[in-house]
């Protein structure tokens, strides 16, 4: 009985050393973010940046993708995301895109699915970003819309013209102005904004599908 203990005891001196060779590696580490959760487990939108949008306020909180979408986010990683995707250069966005509309609210992005992606802190649902400063100047535009302008749930909240120009309605009056801001039409708009290097883009009072055509939007 004693001999086969001493013939056991070197066999059990071992097994603390096996289990530490089996130990599983760490895991590599996730993006942070303030999320409870790893953005980048989200669906990936890829594509090329056609051009940065302003909004009323002289902020940039969305881009075009060459290929139609819209991606939305906070202004003040505008800068963060056009150094990564300056117009021209691809993008990944991982984020949510709205069920009826081609518009995603990006949650992370780099310049390519192979990069280390930059997490976004927060969702951004636009709710104050549209509003016009209090030194905003009154804007005429016009021109052909080339895709209308949404909200990150997808509503049409305005249009966006071929060379740029953004055009935004108020929230309560959108629905009654909808067939005026469908691709391809012409419209023209006057209200107060911003111009600058960025673009132009306005919060309209007025609407039609000619300078001589305005009408007040109804409020």
């Amino acid at each position: 009985m004693r001999r086969r203990a001493a013939l056991l005891a070197p066999a059990a001196l071992l097994l603390p050393r096996r289990a530490a060779a089996q130990a599983p590696a760490a895991l590599p580490e996730r993006p942070r973010g303030e999320f409870w959760f790893d953005p980048t487990q989200l669906p990936s939108f890829t594509g090329t940046v056609e051009r940065y949008l302003p909004n009323p306020r002289g902020e940039t909180d969305a881009l075009i993708f060459r290929e139609g979408p819209q991606i939305v986010f906070p202004p003040d990683i505008a800068d963060a995301v056009r150094h990564v995707a300056p117009p021209g250069r691809p993008l990944v966005a991982w984020g949510i895109r709205a069920r009826g509309a081609p518009v995603i609210t990006m949650l992370a992005f780099a310049p390519a699915g192979d990069a280390t992606p930059t997490v976004v802190d927060r969702f951004y649902w636009r709710l104050g970003g549209r509003q016009p400063r209090d030194q905003a100047k009154d804007l005429s535009v016009s021109g052909t819309i080339k895709q209308p302008y949404y909200t990150p749930q997808g509503e049409v909240a305005g249009a966006i013209l071929e060379d740029g120009s953004v055009v935004v309605v108020p929230q309560a009056a959108a629905e009654g102005v909808r067939d005026l801001l469908r691709a391809g039409a012409k419209l023209a708009a006057e209200g107060t904004g911003v111009e600058g290097e960025a673009g132009r883009a306005l919060l309209a009072t007025a609407l039609g599908d000619s300078p001589g055509t305005l009408k007040p939007i109804p409020r």
